[in-house]
């Protein structure tokens, strides 16, 4: 048996208990009383599918205006997981992400696995401080997610880049620990990754283009598809990351391993 109209509107008192009469026709309109519409959602609460999202916490500038037009809430998400998948490392990566690591000041940003040798001089020269680079190269991707979210998770790192090709799950937990901590993770990964989920809301395709500049593709935002990639011109700079031996004093703190090449990232 069903309770009587009286208990189901003192329970749930925004459920409406009112009925047509018995044997009315059907589509005979529901009295309801006066202020009992729905409510009212506060703007910027409803998104719709074809209109570009707005952020849901802080964004950092890129730097680069036509590529902020087209990132919710107009920036990098400044918590959480965004990821960047590169036609191959070296790509320009650095130089794209260089004007958001550069509002960190010195606040320490940790770099993870990358694909070679930071070099300092190069790095000065676009204005990233080396006091406040971590650069930590583990051998094992098991090891390098434990130091991704120990770093995530400390709250004292402005950021965190990691070069790496991990299973979904670790991408997940991460994510996590990035929005939990209020701290942005970067994650660089190969090309092979499009085609994996992710729990990353944004997720960007990068590759070099003719002149020296980047061509960058959103294929996963909150909003439309956009129409097609932005070039980007990149700040010029000798190769930021070198696969040769250079002396320790010229690196300063930043723990690196050997390579052959360099790498113009």
């Amino acid at each position: 048996m069903s309770p009587p109209a009286a208990a189901v509107a003192a329970a749930f008192p925004s459920v409406s208990t009112h009925r047509p009469p018995v044997g009315a026709p059907a589509g005979t309109p529901v009295s309801r009383p006066a202020g009992s519409g729905l409510p009212t959602l506060a703007p910027g609460l409803l998104w719709r599918g074809d209109e570009l999202a707005q952020a849901t916490g802080r964004t950092l500038p890129s730097g680069y205006p036509v590529l902020d037009a087209e990132l919710p809430g107009g920036g990098w998400p400044a918590q959480g997981l965004t990821e960047l998948l590169l036609a191959q490392p070296g790509s320009g990566e650095l130089r794209l992400l260089v004007p958001a690591l550069n509002a960190f000041a010195d606040r320490p940003v940790v770099w993870i696995s990358p694909p070679a040798q930071p070099y300092a001089p190069a790095l000065q020269q676009l204005g990233i401080s080396l006091a406040g680079l971590i650069c930590l190269t583990p051998d094992q991707l098991t090891d390098a997610a434990w130091a991704a979210e120990q770093a995530l998770r400390s709250r004292s790192c402005a950021a965190v880049l990691w070069w790496a090709d991990a299973p979904a799950a670790v991408w997940r937990r991460l994510h996590l620990a990035a929005q939990d901590s209020g701290c942005p993770l970067w994650a660089l990964r190969p090309p092979a990754a499009r085609h994996q989920a992710s729990p990353a809301p944004l997720r960007l395709w990068a590759e070099p283009a003719p002149g020296g500049q980047l061509s960058v593709h959103a294929f996963k935002r909150r909003g439309p598809a956009m129409a097609g990639p932005v070039l980007l011109s990149l700040p010029p700079a000798a190769p930021l990351l070198r696969r040769a031996a250079v002396p320790a004093a010229e690196v300063g703190h930043v723990v690196a391993r050997a390579a052959p090449a360099l790498v113009a990232a």
